[in-house]
């Protein structure tokens, strides 16, 4: 008789083991894009709001404020244009 651990124990620790990883690798890959999307989302409200002041449009001008660093960093350039969207149509975005 051996005094390691059993052939189901090893196999249960094995898949553990993979499944952590899996996660791991799942929650990096996650984060990584959410950090990519809110830096292009934040450099593309910034370009808005530059051009927005160059042509004179206070009207399109957004605040970079939580919510609409939250909104691009799901959503990326896509949530730079909802959040003109909703800018134009009057909705406050505080």
């Amino acid at each position: 008789m051996s005094m390691g651990l059993p052939i189901f124990a090893t196999v249960f620790l094995a898949f553990l083991a993979i499944l952590a990883f899996v996660a791991f690798v799942f929650i990096l890959r996650l984060v990584k894009n959410l950090l990519v999307n809110a830096f292009f989302g934040l450099a593309g409200l910034l370009v808005v709001n530059f051009l927005a002041s160059a042509a004179g449009a206070e009207g399109v001008f957004i605040q970079i404020n939580l919510f609409s660093v939250l909104v691009t960093a799901v959503l990326g350039l896509a949530g730079v244009g909802l959040l003109i969207i909703l800018r134009l149509a009057g909705v406050i975005v505080a």
